[in-house]
C-alpha cells in the first residue's frame, strides 16, 4: 500500500519531466528555426547597385567571347596597323594580353561573388573564394564542378533584367527622394490643392519603387544572387579556357604559387619574385617592399668584345 503512492508519485514527475524536456527540444527548435528563417530573409538591398554593376561586367565579358568576337578579334583588331606597330604582331603574345584582361575582369567580379558569399546560408557559396581559388590553380577541373550553366543565354537575359530593373530603381529612388523635399516644403504651404497633388504623387511613387524593389535586386536574397553569379563566374572562365586552350594552362604554369586575392580580386604574386633583365644573365631580385635589387652584374655578350 505504501509503494503504490510512491509509484504514482515517481510516475507522475517523471511525466512531468519528461513534458518540460519536450517543451524545451520544441522551443529549441522554433528559435533555431526562427534564426535561420531570419538568415534566410537576408536580402541584397542597398548592395543591388553594386551587384549590378557586377552582373554588368561579367555580361559584357561573356559577349565578348562568343565565336564571332573572338573572329573578329583574330582577324580585324589583330590584323590593324596600329596594334602590329604599337604593340606586337605576335598573334600568340596578342592573345596572351588578351587572357590576362579577360582573367582579370573575372577575378574582379569572383572578388565581389566571395564577399557576398559570406553572408549567404549555404556552405559552398560561403566558401566560394577556396573554390574559385582551386579553380584558377588548376587543383579542380570546372567542368568537373558540375555547377556550370547549360542555357547561358537564358542566364545572361536573366541577368539583364535585373541590371535593367535596379537602374530603374536607381532612378526612380532619386525622383522619390526629390518628391519627399518638395512634399515637405508644401506642408507650409496654404494651398490645400498643390499640398495634395503632391502627396498624391508621392504616394504613387512609392508605390512604383516598391515595385521595382521587388522585381530587381534588392529584395532578391543572397543565397538566389550569390548562386547565379556563382555559376556564372565558373561557366565564364570554362568558356576562357575552350577560347584560350593551351594559353590558359601556360598562365597557370606561369602563376605558379600565386593565389586568389579576395580583397583585391586580383592573382597575387608572391612577395618576391624574378624578374630577368634582358641584359644581364642574373635575374633581378624584387622584395618585399616592391623595390630591386639584383646579384653580381654579368653582362652577356659585353665582356666578350
Amino acid at each position: 500500500m505504501v509503494a503504490e503512492p510512491w509509484c504514482l508519485r515517481m510516475g507522475s514527475q517523471v511525466s512531468t519531466n519528461v513534458k518540460k524536456h519536450s517543451l524545451l527540444i520544441e522551443n529549441s527548435k522554433k528559435l533555431s528555426m526562427k534564426k535561420q528563417t531570419q538568415q534566410e530573409k537576408l536580402f541584397i538591398g542597398i548592395l543591388s547597385f553594386e551587384v549590378a554593376n557586377m552582373m554588368s561586367k561579367i555580361i559584357h565579358l561573356h559577349k565578348s567571347l562568343t565565336d564571332s568576337e573572338i573572329l573578329k578579334l583574330k582577324n580585324e583588331i589583330f590584323n590593324s596597323v596600329g596594334i602590329k606597330a604599337l604593340v606586337s604582331d605576335d598573334e600568340d603574345k596578342l592573345l596572351e594580353l588578351v587572357l590576362v584582361e579577360k582573367l582579370d575582369d573575372l577575378n574582379r567580379v569572383a572578388s565581389v561573388v566571395s564577399r557576398l558569399g559570406k553572408k549567404c546560408t549555404i556552405s559552398a557559396l560561403q566558401g566560394f573564394q577556396h573554390v574559385y581559388g582551386d579553380v584558377i590553380s588548376g587543383v579542380i577541373d570546372v567542368k568537373d564542378l558540375g555547377f556550370l550553366v547549360k542555357d547561358m543565354e537564358g542566364m545572361v537575359r536573366k541577368m539583364e533584367r535585373y541590371v535593367n530593373s535596379t537602374a530603374s530603381l536607381y532612378c526612380e529612388m532619386a525622383v522619390l527622394n526629390e518628391l519627399e523635399v518638395a512634399t515637405k516644403k508644401f506642408q507650409q504651404n496654404q494651398h490645400e490643392e498643390s499640398r495634395k497633388a503632391f502627396e498624391q504623387k508621392l504616394a504613387w511613387q512609392k508605390q512604383d519603387v516598391r515595385h521595382l524593389e521587388d522585381v530587381s535586386l534588392w529584395n532578391q536574397t543572397y543565397d538566389k544572387v550569390v548562386e547565379l553569379l556563382a555559376r556564372t563566374v565558373c561557366t565564364v572562365y570554362s568558356r576562357i579556357s575552350t577560347v584560350f586552350g593551351n594559353n590558359v594552362l601556360v598562365k597557370r604554369d606561369l602563376l605558379g604559387n600565386r593565389g586568389f586575392n579576395e580583397k583585391s580580386g586580383v592573382i597575387v604574386a608572391d612577395s618576391k619574385s624574378e624578374v630577368m633583365d634582358a641584359d644581364f644573365k642574373k635575374p633581378v631580385l624584387r622584395n618585399n617592399n616592391g623595390s630591386y635589387r639584383s646579384g653580381s652584374i654579368e653582362r652577356g655578350g659585353i665582356g666578350e668584345k
